[in-house]
């Protein structure tokens, strides 16, 4: 009977009457209407139907004078106060009715490109009516899951999807096109004001039953510049979507596959985990969209082209099956872009990398003034006429096709904050054109010093990211500087860290004490690691106490790993008091973990307890556990179980876990279960792991078919790998799949991968593909081959060619990886441009490895002017080399002595220096160590300390205060 209703006034009035339904006795509905009835002196006479209303649906009452009704009657039964709890309903009642709810109903919505979906060329009708603002939409495969998740929503559950894939692959178009299939009641919130992720964070508690969050472009909610927000909005998210007295709510995003990565990818050993929370919301929730068009989708483009000539013209002029791509305007913007005047050129050029370095979409008018004079020389600056940025200006925003233009003015609409000067947003076609052509293009100057004067204080902390990357140092703590005055407290801990590994110490504890008097305790930790590295280890473990008696929240988030780089304050005094190395110093650290656990510090009684189990001393150590133990914690109880483990005790260990065992604790059930399994009574295990998983713990089910599999028990194992898989975990279909390879039954293992394939496991059909080639199944394999390179995969479009190739197939090959090569799969392009060349293609060829390169392909350029040299056409190749020098991106891993042996240490500087011009932030480290190696050791201490400027000469000393004095705050 209870109503599932959001957070906010709403759940309050619906709790407030449940609760005193049950205080009253929950009498049925019949009795209540009764009361109602008999009871004159209401305001309201609610009927027995209306009466369930008010207690059950997730509505308001239409009427006040209802809820008041019931209310009444019930506080009678209750015995409770009838004037308190009428009074508080009405209140109630009222904050409702006043209370805005997140979004607005999805009818409202008339027009697509509110919600940011890409306006198409134009195209003149063929009829008398006019053509509909979007194109007819062509459905592909990833329509098909994404409208099942709606249909899940709709029936009731809560659900996340994230379409990822290149900018104008029609992400936002799928998504629109869903969402008209709600029905009716459901509402869409698009956040977007003050900015995208406070907005979010602001109204997640607004958002109730029925509710659309509509996260177009995620990277601005999740990635954010400023620390901490965008896990906020993400942690916002995940207990929204976990949130029973909210669904149904779906949850759309749409986001580029680079800032995929960087949200989803677990950070290397040794590096903080800056956005947990985000890959915790994100991870199983993609739906990869391809940037081109299948087969089947150009069938059914060409069927609906037939009504609508924006499809046909796309379906003829469109390259590499870029269907979206064409219809977003993409070809016109390069071609106006690529035929600006040199004033012209320059203002997209700033716009391009302001955008490259991390500004956010609106760009000021004087920013892009001041920046566009670094990117012209002398000669073209003399010749400007005093009207040069307004014709530059009316050039680049002049629309194409009835698309935007490379840049659009942005009109703040009635109601919004209005800027004092105009703002501009780049194409986003252009964002991901510059990221990918102009990666290694130096950035002058000009546009340092223009974001330095410029760029809205919100923007400070990504540039200094930007700069710092770079090795810029100068510029960056100057970035920081701005964005802690601004109230960006992360700011003050960024730059002690900048300072910190560029050797700078004292100066960077500056940094961090005024992170620290400003609320960033973990400055405290990261402080203490400075100094510990710097071998100042007394004052180190004075840092590390401040962190320590920061409060237990903190060591708990050290504790759960979720700063990976971080050291508990417990081993840091371990590791720097010395202790282990000398029986004075292991006492001594002893005695200070004892004091810290004695103050409810958990993570100094862990480390209490090794230290104490190396010294010799376990019986203590467990003496400390059974204490935790007994008040009920179970990591503490199988720690001690560890302990006895380790001295051989093992039936000891067992017995000190039988209690929480036949209480069926999840936890301890595994442990028992693994120590039966080392004891060799594999059957109990099975048995512990089986309690397991019905206690909740469904990993178990993992962990006893792994226990089968090592035991050689095929069939059983099998049978647990399925019962994981219906748990929840895809990934057992794949274990099971590789144990019946192994055991030499290639059918039934292809039967298993295709089961995992049908979970969205690419990977899984990739392997099902390859047995199918080694049992001479080509063209089922050719089929599971072509099924994962349409999801994206890019070693399937490899080995589909490759198994073409290999019977003689050559031009079904071509044709294959022409027809299925994305942009950015440098590798493919390269394949396929040697299989042309094979081929005697040799211009086809000389082509595809052009593209090749442009993707980053590092020997495609070669291959290229191989072949021109092959055909005489030396000039041609000598041209190609010099043209992409300046463009080709530093290998990354290309090994620093091979770089020497071709041209010495001077080329290999130059080399590392334009990675760093691109990003790469290893780069600065490279060059020290190079100057180093060549007997520059001044340049390199010089480097090292101060980083470069802007112009690439090396910076001289500079000062590196913080900001005024005292703490500051952080930022609303």
């Amino acid at each position: 009977m209870r109503a599932r209703v959001g957070p906010g006034p709403l759940r309050d009035l619906k709790d407030l009457l449940y609760e005193v339904y049950l205080a009253a006795g929950s009498p049925t509905l019949d009795e209540i209407a009764a009361d109602i009835e008999s009871d004159d002196g209401l305001s309201g006479a609610p009927s027995r139907d209306s009466v369930h209303r008010c207690l059950s649906s997730p509505q308001l009452p239409v009427q006040q004078g209802d809820a008041v009704a019931v209310a009444s009657v019930l506080a009678r039964r209750a015995a409770w106060d009838r004037d308190d709890l009428t009074i508080r309903v009405r209140d109630l009642w009222l904050q409702v009715r006043m209370a805005r709810p997140a979004g607005q109903p999805i009818a409202e919505y008339t027009n697509p490109f509110t919600l940011e979906v890409h306006r198409a060329i134009e195209a003149a009708a063929t009829g008398e009516d006019p053509l509909p603002v979007l194109p007819a939409y062509v459905a592909r495969e990833h329509d098909e899951r994404l409208r099942q998740v709606v249909t899940e929503a709709a029936d009731g559950e809560s659900r996340l999807l994230v379409l990822v894939g290149g900018s104008s692959t029609g992400k936002t178009r799928a998504c629109w096109e869903a969402v008209q299939k709600l029905p009716r009641g459901w509402r869409l919130w698009h956040p977007i004001d003050p900015s995208r992720p406070d907005a979010a964070l602001e109204e997640i508690a607004a958002a109730g039953p029925r509710t659309v969050m509509w996260l177009n472009e995620a990277q601005h909610y999740l990635l954010t510049a400023v620390d901490g927000l965008g896990e906020r909005v993400a942690a916002g998210l995940r207990e929204l979507l976990r949130d029973p007295q909210r669904a149904p709510v779906l949850v759309l995003g749409t986001v580029w596959t680079e800032y995929w990565r960087i949200l989803t990818t677990p950070p290397q050993p040794g590096h903080p985990d800056l956005h947990a929370q985000a890959r915790a919301l994100l991870t199983g929730h993609e739906l990869p969209v391809p940037s081109a068009f299948t087969d089947d989708d150009l069938v059914a483009l060409h069927e609906r082209a037939e009504g609508d000539p924006r499809l046909a013209h796309a379906a003829e002029r469109a390259e590499n099956r870029q269907i979206t791509q064409y219809l977003a305007g993409a070809p016109a913007l390069l071609e106006r872009y690529h035929t600006a005047s040199d004033a012209e050129r320059a203002l997209i050029d700033a716009a391009m990398d302001a955008r490259r370095l991390g500004h956010s979409p609106a760009l000021p008018h004087a920013l892009l003034e001041a920046a566009a004079e670094g990117y012209l020389n002398d000669q073209q600056w003399d010749l400007l006429g005093e009207d040069w940025l307004e014709q530059a200006l009316a050039y680049a925003v002049q629309p194409l096709r009835g698309a935007r233009g490379p840049l659009t003015r942005i009109r703040p609409r009635r109601g919004e904050p209005k800027p004092n000067q105009p703002h501009y947003r780049l194409a986003d076609y252009l964002v991901q054109h510059s990221r990918e052509h102009r990666r290694t293009t130096p950035i002058p100057a000009a546009l340092w010093d223009a974001l330095l004067d410029y760029a809205p204080l919100a923007e400070r902390t990504a540039l200094a990211q930007a700069a710092q990357t770079r090795g810029l140092m100068r510029l960056a703590i100057r970035f920081y500087t701005d964005a802690a005055a601004a109230g960006d407290i992360d700011a003050l801990g960024r730059a002690g860290a900048l300072l910190g590994e560029a050797g700078r110490v004292d100066e960077a504890l500056t940094w961090y004490e005024r992170a620290a008097d400003s609320g960033d305790a973990f400055a405290l930790k990261r402080a203490g690691d400075l100094l510990r590295a710097a071998r100042r280890s007394r004052e180190a473990i004075t840092w590390y106490e401040r962190a320590a008696d920061a409060g237990n929240a903190f060591a708990s988030r050290w504790a759960a790993g979720l700063v990976h780089d971080a050291v508990p304050t417990s081993q840091v005094v371990h590791q720097v008091t010395g202790a282990g190395k000398t029986a004075s110093r292991a006492e001594e650290a002893i005695e200070w973990l004892q004091d810290r656990a004695e103050t409810g510090d958990t993570v100094a009684l862990m480390q209490v307890i090794d230290l104490l189990h190396e010294a010799g001393r376990s019986e203590e150590a467990i003496g400390w556990l059974q204490d935790r133990a007994e008040a009920g914690d179970t990591v503490a109880l199988v720690r001690a179980a560890d302990l006895l483990e380790e001295a051989g005790r093992l039936d000891e260990a067992i017995g000190w876990l039988h209690g929480r065992v036949d209480s069926g604790d999840a936890v301890a059930l595994v442990r028992v279960a693994d120590l039966l399994e080392e004891a060799g009574r594999l059957d109990e295990a099975l048995d512990c792991f089986e309690r397991a998983a019905d206690a909740g713990d469904t990993l178990a089910l993992v962990r006893a078919a792994e226990l089968l599999e090592e035991a050689d028990r095929l069939e059983e194992a099998l049978d647990w790998y399925d019962r994981a898989a219906d748990a929840g975990f895809a990934f057992a279909l794949r274990a099971g799949a590789v144990l019946l390879r192994q055991a030499g039954m290639p059918e039934r293992a292809i039967t298993w991968y295709r089961r995992a394939a049908e979970t969205g496991d690419t990977v899984a059909l990739l392997r099902a593909a390859d047995l199918l080639r080694q049992t001479r199944h080509h063209d089922e394999a050719l089929t599971c081959y072509q099924r994962a390179a349409d999801a994206g995969n890019a070693e399937a479009l490899l080995r589909g060619a490759q198994l073409l190739e290999h019977d003689n197939r050559a031009e079904e090959a071509i044709d294959w990886l022409q027809a299925r090569a994305a942009t950015d799969l440098g590798d493919t392009m390269a394949q396929a441009a040697a299989l042309l060349a094979a081929e005697g293609h040799v211009e086809k060829a000389i082509a595809w490895y052009q593209y090749a390169a442009d993707s980053g392909h590092a020997l495609a350029v070669k291959k290229a002017a191989q072949l021109l040299k092959q055909t005489g056409r030396t000039e041609e190749a000598a041209g190609l080399q010099d043209r992409t020098a300046a463009s080709t991106p530093l290998p990354r891993r290309q090994p620093v002595s091979l770089l020497q042996s071709e041209g010495g240490h001077e080329k290999a500087i130059a080399w590392a220096r334009r990675a760093a011009g691109a990003g790469d932030s290893d780069s600065l480290r490279r060059v020290v160590w190079l100057l180093r190696d060549a007997g520059r050791g001044i340049e390199a201490e010089q480097l090292s300390r101060y980083g470069w400027e802007a112009d690439g000469t090396i910076t001289e000393s500079w000062n590196a205060a913080p900001p005024n004095t005292g703490p500051i705050e952080r930022e609303a």
